[in-house]
């Protein structure tokens, strides 16, 4: 049967609950959701909402409702007072995070381990080296001069948070700061001037490793970073125990998605409906640059129709397989076209 009002056939509709959508219709939804104008209106929309929905949140003088981190909280801030009451303290947590993270990822490149994703390369030591030294030496060198010019110190709690408290504003900052570093990739790609003078910096890597996650453009690594703690620090005012732990987990995240490994601990790995993030998800964005721009979460891509499902197949592999439905003659591609991005 075909549809009377758009004449394709009734099987490639698509039912929502009551509704019958023609295929064209699905097509300029999807191309509507897809488009940056929704991305920018939806970023304003949250921006604007973000005061109302979480400002009031920590208001209140009477923060800690349980006892159960009290006690590791107490033995932060008095074994290691003059460390961690430096407002950068925050910046150390996520340097050490990063530094940690890419040893254990190249520890598996050098041990040649079975959870490669793109197996027919390998980054030697001297990649490593080259890639590594440099950022950690800048990181180092930024944070030791703010530390010694900016001795900026602040008043930290004597409470810990509750684990209520913890677990909320965990999960606020993860999420938010999650849609506005999507906007920042995708603003990145979507703009000629900043995609091949900034972002492309960040993509001279086709089959990443888990230094090239920080292989950034400065301009870019400060974007970035003002994208994460523009919800924590402007609207949420979290916990500063709290905000530690988030910018050390989302650390972690960034060096598992770049590192070209399929770890069991990614997000997209035991978050349910392809939500999840992590290095396989984010693997096939360096080879394909219009898809997959989340980095904890895909449901953004998802969201917006920019989305490509984990699959067995992508440029360079070598044991080749196609995936269900594609075409027998499909060859592999190696390397991108500046135009894809």
């Amino acid at each position: 049967k075909t549809c009377p009002k758009c004449g394709e056939k009734m099987k490639d509709h698509t039912l929502v609950g009551p509704i019958v959508l023609c295929p064209s219709s699905v097509k300029k939804y999807k191309q509507f959701m897809k488009s940056y104008k929704v991305q920018v209106l939806t970023l304003i929309g949250l921006t604007l909402s973000l005061p109302s929905l979480v400002g009031h949140l920590n208001k209140s003088p009477q923060r800690n409702k349980d006892n159960i981190l009290q006690s590791l909280w107490t033995w932060i801030i008095t074994t290691y007072p003059d460390i961690v009451n430096h407002y950068l303290f925050g910046s150390v947590c996520a340097m050490t995070t990063f530094f940690i993270s890419c040893l254990y990822f190249s520890w598996k490149d050098l041990a040649r381990h079975e959870s490669k994703i793109q197996k027919d390369w390998w980054p030697s030591l001297y990649d490593m080296i080259v890639t590594g030294v440099p950022q950690m030496a800048i990181y180092c060198g930024l944070n030791y001069l703010f530390w010694v010019l900016k001795p900026i110190r602040i008043e930290l709690p004597e409470e810990a948070p509750s684990i209520y408290e913890f677990c909320r504003d965990f999960m606020i900052m993860l999420i938010v700061g999650d849609y506005y570093i999507y906007f920042e990739h995708r603003t990145m790609h979507n703009f000629p001037i900043l995609r091949d003078n900034i972002h492309s910096v960040h993509h001279v890597y086709k089959k990443v490793f888990s230094w090239a996650g920080g292989y950034v453009h400065p301009l870019e690594d400060l974007a970035a970073v003002l994208t994460q703690v523009a919800c924590p620090v402007f609207f949420l005012k979290p916990h500063p125990f709290t905000f530690w732990v988030f910018v050390s987990f989302w650390t972690l995240c960034l060096v598992d998605e770049h590192s070209g490994h399929d770890v069991w601990w990614s997000p997209y790995k035991w978050l349910p409906f392809s939500v999840g993030g992590g290095g396989a998800p984010h693997d096939i964005h360096h080879y394909k640059p219009h898809t997959n721009f989340g980095f904890v979460f895909c449901v953004w891509d998802l969201l917006f129709f920019t989305f490509e499902d984990v699959t067995d197949w992508y440029p360079g592999k070598t044991d080749f397989e196609p995936w269900a439905g594609a075409p027998e003659n499909l060859i592999p591609v190696e390397g991108i076209l500046k135009k894809d991005m």
